[in-house]
């Protein structure tokens, strides 16, 4: 069994502490016992050698005195034996001696305590030969049993038998040797007090050796356990507000999706990312920030109960995990709460901030996919809900935008560029009062060698946020004013409209690169136009402006594209350095069956004209909304009704064609225009 899977008696699982009692308790008890029994063995074989010396010290000081040569040779008389008797009756000899005999080398006995043995001749033992040989001897306990030579000992119980040579001079081999037999019960008896001091002791020892070691654990245990509390705090809560972060709520999620799988529409992921946060960071400080998240995290704590849980996944990105919600509509309703929530301002320092909050859902469906789609769809749905008035977004099919093909094309866009595959298409401009083309509107393609022609809808979202951006444009605009020189040298003067992006703008060194563009092919500055979108202005109006300048001090245009979508005000526009308004076309495209986006359209022109400004509209399909445009006052228009964008080639065959030939009724440019769109002249 696994230690981390041991269990008490009682069915519990035990814990670090217990298990370190346990296991350490054997080794100490088998530590323990070894320890003992070597202890006593030790004691045993001191004692032994103790009575060995005894027996030998009676043997020298109490017998052999009263022993000469001849007698171990000729026997003892009997005054000499009634002498040694005498000897040994004496209670410093006899206190521990249980028995005596005295051997000549011819191993006959010539004393005994036991007188029957005297002057008989018996079979040595080994011990007894060793002895008479002059080899000393350890003491050995004894049982003495019948039949033997010691039948006269049975009785006296265990005995201690020791052999000592017997020497009358001071080299060559002994003349006898003492067999002496000492009573073993008091040597046991101090053997066996040892034993049990020894054993007390080294139990007393190894218990206390136990408990410092089970406090040591104890308090490590603790600590650890502490320390494993604060790292999982740690690991899985946002240390600011104390919600769970991004790995415990992905966690959640993977466990949710995998214990309701069988039930769609039970569970949803909401997404909630602050609008302009960074704006308050840069303006009141960090700290002041963090007081903001805070008052966020408290406001949406309390926005919802029961199946909900609030997470910090980090900077201004919150989430929420909602079980048996009922659907779409639950989840909406959480994030309806979740927005009445923020409404109140946020007041730090006696500045009252108003904070917003994009929300991107996803609903768990039929084919969940795992904890990694869900979040997928619901950060897909949360860039939706950043674009749209109710800043609010479920995901659906539609969101899967960004696949994996789009990622692939993303990495290939350096080769791309390396390899000259991004080709431009051009749209003609108009002018509508007097129906002439002055200009061409440069957009990209990308001539993909495995793919085929690419619209920009399916990479410029990619290469936008990236870095790549700049050489992108850069590689775009000298495509265009290459073009323009090209046309140039065919008579054909055009100007050149090319867009720009947010990332652009904030760019300082791109005014410089157009200028030294723009001179390097001999294109005068005012027949280039940037195009950039309201939205792209407004990222960073500061930096964003300061570009535009730059660009607008080297002669080069500037166009307010899709005009009336995005949210500039008055003021800005009259503060961006703009020469051009383009009015959108989904306000173009119906103006003459809706009143008001006629009236817009209508409005855009007029307040164009009183700033000063070239109004150009853009999505144009039909003659007659050509022909209303025009009686409005609008300038310049394009659309499909004057031509689709085409490539270089085409649309150099077509204006080469169609330039200098009079159309009845209508100037010889736009019989180009005209040619160019197949429409009939």
């Amino acid at each position: 069994m696994r230690v981390g899977h041991q269990r008490s008696l009682w069915g519990g699982r035990l814990g670090l502490t217990h298990q370190v009692a346990l296991l350490s308790l054997l080794p100490m008890v088998v530590f323990g016992f070894i320890l003992a029994r070597v202890l006593q063995a030790q004691i045993v074989s001191r004692t032994l050698a103790d009575a060995s010396e005894a027996a030998r010290i009676i043997a020298h000081i109490g017998i052999e005195p009263h022993l000469s040569p001849a007698d171990l040779r000729d026997g003892l008389t009997p005054a000499g034996v009634s002498e040694l008797d005498r000897q040994l009756s004496a209670r410093s000899v006899t206190q521990d001696l249980a028995r005596i005999k005295i051997w000549n080398a011819h191993d006959r006995v010539i004393y005994s305590d036991d007188h029957s043995l005297i002057g008989r001749t018996l079979t040595p033992s080994d011990d007894l030969l060793d002895a008479l040989a002059g080899k000393p001897d350890d003491a050995d306990v004894v049982t003495p049993r019948l039949h033997t030579e010691t039948a006269s000992e049975v009785g006296l119980g265990q005995l201690v038998e020791v052999y000592v040579p017997l020497r009358f001079a001071t080299s060559g081999p002994p003349e006898g040797a003492f067999e002496i037999y000492l009573s073993y019960k008091p040597i046991a008896a101090a053997i066996s007090h040892d034993k049990r001091t020894i054993a007390l002791l080294v139990a007393i020892g190894l218990l206390l050796l136990w408990l410092i070691l089970f406090r040591i654990v104890a308090q490590a245990s603790r600590r650890l356990r502490r320390q494993t509390r604060e790292n999982y705090r740690l690991a899985h809560y946002d240390q600011l507000t104390g919600l769970p972060n991004r790995t415990l709520f992905i966690e959640r999620v993977s466990e949710t999706v995998c214990r309701e799988a069988s039930q769609p529409d039970t569970v949803a992921v909401l997404l909630i990312d602050l609008d302009r946060f960074t704006e308050i960071n840069n303006t009141l400080g960090h700290a002041n920030g963090d007081r903001v998240l805070c008052e966020v995290a408290l406001r949406l704590s309390g926005t919802f109960e029961g199946d909900a849980q609030l997470s910090r996944l980090g900077a201004d990105e919150f989430a929420i995990l909602c079980l048996q919600t009922p659907g779409e509509a639950g989840a909406r309703a959480v994030a309806a709460a979740v927005q009445a929530s923020l409404e109140p301002p946020v007041v730090v320092d006696g500045v009252a901030l108003n904070v917003e909050a994009s929300i991107g859902i996803a609903v768990m469906d039929d084919h969940p996919g795992g904890a990694e789609l869900l979040l997928q769809r619901a950060d897909t749905a949360l860039a939706r809900a950043r674009s749209r008035s109710s800043r609010v977004h479920v995901h659906s099919p539609e969101c899967d935008y960004f696949d994996a093909n789009r990622l692939i094309l993303l990495g290939q866009v350096r080769t791309a560029l390396e390899q000259g595959e991004f080709v431009l298409h051009y749209q003609p401009k108009v002018d509508l009062q007097r129906r002439r083309i002055t200009g061409v509107e440069a957009l990209v393609r990308w001539n993909h060698p495995q793919r085929g022609l690419l619209g920009p809808h399916e990479f410029i979202p990619q290469i936008e946020p990236t870095a790549l951006v700049g050489a992108f444009t850069l590689h775009v605009i000298e495509q265009a004013l290459a073009q323009m020189l090209a046309w140039r040298g065919r008579g054909i003067d055009l100007e050149m409209s090319v867009n720009l992006s947010a990332r652009n703008l904030l760019d300082p060194e791109l005014p410089e690169q157009v200028t030294e563009l723009l001179q390097r092919y001999g294109i005068p500055p005012h027949r280039l136009t940037a195009e950039v979108t309201e939205s792209a202005a407004l990222v960073d109006p500061e930096r964003a402006i300061a570009a535009l300048q730059a660009l607008r001090s080297a002669g080069v245009g500037i166009s307010i594209d899709d005009f009336g979508t995005g949210n500039a005000s008055i003021e800005y526009l009259a503060t961006l350095p703009a020469s051009e308004l383009k009015i959108d076309r989904s306000f173009i495209t119906d103006m003459l069956d809706d009143t008001r986006a006629e009236a817009i359209v209508r409005a855009t022109i007029d307040l164009a004209r009183n700033l000063g400004l070239t109004v150009v509209a853009e999505g144009i399909e039909t003659e007659a909304v050509m022909e209303h445009l025009a009686s409005l006052g609008a300038e310049t228009g394009q659309g499909y009704v004057i031509s689709r964008p085409l490539p270089a080639e085409e649309l150099t065959v077509q204006l080469s064609a169609a330039f200098g030939i009079a159309v009845a009724g209508k100037p010889a440019v736009y019989a180009a225009a005209a040619s160019v769109a197949g429409a009939p002249v």
